[in-house]
Parts: C-alpha cells; structure tokens; sequence
C-alpha cells in the first residue's frame, strides 16, 4: 500500500482508500487505473489492487483504521454491484461505484449497494436505472468516467498495421456479443456495400469469456457476401495503441444494444472519428450532435448468456438496422461532413469528459 505525495493542489491531508481491478486491459481495469490515478493528484489515495476475487484490502483496511492519522475520508469501491460487501465495515464514507447495462439490476446487487453511504455511477441514464430499481435518488450521484487527453486524441500517429488494407476504414472495438451488437454490425455493413465500395470493417473484438471464441469460425458461418471486406486485429494488450488504432480508421460504429458508459465510443471520439452508435444508455451522457445516433426500439432481454451470467432479466435496445445502413452509407459518402463532425466530437470528450475531470468531479462530492 502506498501513499503518492500530496499534491499542492491537494484539498487537506486526507485520504481515500481506493479498492480495485487495477491491473488488466478490460473496462473496469481502465476505469480503476485512470480514476483513482487522476483522483491521486488531488488527494493522497491508498490503493488495495484485487487479483480476483482477492487482495491485501483486509490488511490495508486494518491499517487505515488502527492509524487514526491515516483514517481515510472514504473507501471507494469500484467493483461489480454483488461485490460491494467489501464496504462492510470500512473506515470512512463508504462508496460502492460500479457500472451496468440493462433496466433491471440483479437482487443480489442491489441488496449489497444499499448499504453504502453513496453509489456513484457514470450516466444519468444509470442513475434512473438504480431509481426506477428502488434505490434512494439521494443515495446516487453520477460519476463519468474519461479519457486520457495525452493518449487518445487527434494527433496521435496512427497505427501502420492497416496501411496495407485500402479504402475508407469503419472501425469496431469491444468484445464480440450480442450486448454490443458485433452480428448485428457485420451483416449491415455486409449487406450495404457493394462491389464498387471502397470501404472494409476493421474489427478489434474477442471474447475472453469464451474459450471456445474463433471469430474466424463466426464470420464463415455468417456466408458474408464479401468476407474479403473484413480486417480482423489481434487482442491489443496495451490500452494506450488503441489510439493509433482509432487514427488509422475513418469512422467508428458501435450499434450496442446496452451500455455502461461505452468507453471504445470515447475514446473514438476524443481521436476525432465521426462516430456512429445507439442513441441509447450510457453513451447518451457524452455524446453530442456531433454523433451519428442509431434509432432503436427497446426489448426484453432474451441473450441466453447475458441473462445467465447477469442473472437478471430487464431491457435494452434493439438498434435499427436500416438506419444503422442509411448512416454507415452517409458517412462513407459525405467524408467531409464526418470529418468536421468528428473535429466537433473530439472538443466536446477533451473537453468535458477527461480522467482529470471525473477526479475533480469526485473531489466536489468528497468535500461536499
């Protein structure tokens, strides 16, 4: 456990007592690492990384409590909702942060955020969620999540591994489900771009859920009409070539069915692509008129894996795929439009929605 210097900045000697997944390349990894990074240099923060379910948070927690001069203002958990237990007992305000995708929270998460002091969660569109699901509204406050300015934006070199792909470049990030819409996305663009298109679909997805996932095996029993079109990537292990990733393609599109917060989405935005994604749940907190929205209409769950995993039923949308086709097709068409659409994108995330901007937006609630 350390304790980074104070920064001069820093509102009084205080400190937070951080628990999370800090190490890893997936959502709530970057999220733990960038947060409570960003919150460090306003406020000393003793940080207990979980390895799994484990970690040293019990010793740390021991620590924090026995040493009064250490007592932290609050402990902050950034976790799934049915791991907040961990709170129990915590010295401080104690603070369950967590992130969730459709209209309807599991028992066994809720049970265990109620009994936080405070529930953050990125969106206003989650925090109607956890309302509508009988929380208290004045037990939520909305936390964003962000960008890092120096690693996601417009002059970021791009990447070189495409340079052998011509053609204007869409480009998919994130794991390859039905919440995020990835079939979806392939038979649209499929079936939208003729022979005479200059166009391929870069996906950068896996599904480290399945250890059975072939995406090459997926994408020969969709029969595409030109299967040619589509540029598979790698799982890319370092966070920070996302950006070249995102640099070296002309336009993202997420037709997600449900989102959190859809931190691919904004980081593609901060590179300054036009971005095209369901005007739906969690991106609907930082996206503008600079976005390209899919209209949907909502429905009941019915993803057998989803439902199991979350156990939890509820609904999310269902992204229309003729529009999803009509503004891939616009986009692809009218490229200057996109590019002054996707310059306004990128102001509106560096903006407004960087890591530094959640910590100071912490640090109001924290001395609140």
């Amino acid at each position: 456990m350390a304790f980074p210097e104070a920064k001069p900045e820093a509102m009084n000697s205080s400190l937070v007592h951080a628990i999370g997944w800090f190490d890893g390349r997936f959502g709530y990894n970057v999220h733990t690492r960038n947060f409570f990074d960003n919150l460090s240099k306003l406020i000393p923060v003793a940080a207990s990384p979980l390895f799994g379910l484990d970690g040293p948070w019990q010793e740390d927690r021991a620590v924090l409590t026995a040493l009064t001069k250490l007592s932290p203002r609050a402990t902050i958990a950034l976790l799934y909702g049915d791991m907040m237990d961990i709170l129990d007992g915590a010295p401080g305000k104690r603070i369950a942060y967590t992130v969730w995708e459709s209209t309807e929270f599991p028992a066994g998460w809720l049970d265990k955020l109620k009994r936080a002091d405070e529930i953050w969660i990125p969106t206003a569109w989650g925090r109607s969620v956890l309302i509508d699901n009988g929380v208290s509204a004045s037990q939520v406050r909305i936390m964003p999540e962000g960008v890092d300015p120096d690693v996601f934006n417009p002059e970021i070199e791009p990447t070189n591994a495409l340079a052998a792909y011509e053609g204007f470049k869409f480009l998919n990030v994130g794991r390859f489900e039905t919440r995020k819409g990835t079939e979806l996305l392939i038979k649209s663009f499929d079936a939208e771009f003729g022979p005479d298109d200059a166009v391929r679909l870069v996906l950068s997805c896996d599904n480290h859920h399945d250890p059975d996932f072939d995406i090459g095996r997926i994408l020969r029993g969709m029969r595409l009409q030109r299967p040619d079109r589509i540029v598979v990537i790698p799982p890319v292990r370092s966070h920070a070539r996302f950006a070249e990733l995102y640099r070296a393609c002309n336009a993202f599109v997420s037709p997600f069915r449900a989102e959190g917060w859809g931190l691919p989405i904004c980081e593609a935005m901060a590179c300054a692509l036009p971005v095209i994604a369901t005007d739906y749940s969690g991106p609907t907190e930082f996206m503008d008129d600079s976005a390209y929205r899919v209209t949907y209409k909502l429905v009941p769950i019915e993803d057998n894996y989803y439902r199991s995993a979350a156990n939890v039923g509820g609904c999310w949308a269902e992204p229309c795929a003729q529009h999803l086709r009509k503004l891939m097709r616009e986009v692809y068409e009218d490229r200057e439009e996109a590019a002054k659409r996707g310059r306004a994108g990128s102001r509106q995330i560096l903006g407004n929605f960087t890591w530094m901007d959640a910590a100071r937006k912490a640090m109001e609630v924290l001395s609140s």
